[in-house]
């Protein structure tokens, strides 16, 4: 099940200890000796990262910057302008980052997401008060996180230009005979726009229900109207020029997410599109 906010505050009681005489409590029945630690409760949440403190300098975090882990250990975020995607594990409160990959954008806020990937490569202690989360790396570097809601209000989804960053392609096997007959995980992937089609893979959701935008290499044009928190997509066209390498990949991505009726999210300047097979799209809004 995800986890709420409310979960947050506290460890989830799943820990216990063995008394000397062999019989085992749970963990809040008293200290003792083979305590096992409870993983922090860190899933769900969109944690805004607000600063970082690398050789005692203190640096505040650019806007948009943020890190968020789903329930089967996908994590996505934002440096402050590259977007990223990987795979994290949280065990006790330790959390360790890896298959990590990013968009590769000239920035100007450079030194604090190069202090970010830098804390991103080792096991990051976690701490939780409340709304907030700090990392800390085994050199004593910080990063400050929190929970609480932006106070910038979200990008509109309708007329707004979203720059494409990212894809996602969530597989599912069917779980066979027996049981329930449903399906299961299959696995997922990951992939960024290639740092050559940065900023040119784009959409524009219409407010009277069109779309547009380019795939990094032709226009596209169609109709998306929205449905119950839904985007009810109709056919996508394109213009016929021919797309080799990269730019031919970023393109079948997208296309390949734009069909269907595809769920969205927005949220604060990003937004995610997933369609019924499991395909994905993040993007940004551009200022």
């Amino acid at each position: 099940m995800p986890v709420t906010a409310a979960a947050l505050l506290a460890l989830t009681a799943c820990g216990t200890e063995t008394t000397p005489g062999g019989d085992r409590k749970s963990a809040g029945q008293g200290a003792g000796q083979g305590t096992v630690q409870p993983d922090l409760a860190l899933t769900g949440v969109r944690w805004t990262v607000e600063s970082s403190t690398a050789d005692g300098r203190k640096a505040a975090a650019p806007e948009n910057t943020f890190v968020q882990i789903d329930d089967k250990g996908a994590v996505k975020g934002n440096y402050g302008c590259n977007s990223f995607t990987g795979r994290a594990t949280v065990k006790g409160d330790t959390v360790t980052l890896d298959k990590l990959l990013s968009t590769q954008m000239a920035c100007d806020v450079q030194d604090f997401e190069l202090a970010m990937r830098k804390a991103f490569k080792e096991p990051l202690k976690a701490a939780v008060d409340g709304d907030r989360l700090t990392l800390t790396t085994a050199t004593g570097d910080t990063l400050a996180l929190t929970s609480r809601p932006k106070k910038e209000p979200a990008a509109p989804l309708a007329g707004t230009r979203w720059t494409v960053t990212s894809f996602s392609d969530r597989k599912t096997v069917d779980g066979g005979g027996g049981g329930d007959g449903g399906g299961g995980d299959g696995g997922s992937t990951a992939s960024t726009v290639p740092a050559d089609l940065a900023g040119k893979a784009h959409l524009t959701f219409g407010k009277d229900g069109s779309l547009s935008g380019r795939t990094g290499c032709n226009s596209l044009t169609g109709t998306a109207k929205e449905s119950g928190g839904k985007l009810v997509l109709g056919r996508v066209a394109t213009t016929r020029r021919m797309c080799q390498g990269a730019a031919g990949e970023v393109e079948k991505k997208i296309l390949k997410v734009l069909t269907g009726t595809v769920s969205y999210t927005v949220d604060g300047r990003a937004l995610s599109l997933t369609s019924p097979a499991g395909a994905g799209l993040e993007a940004t809004a551009a200022p």
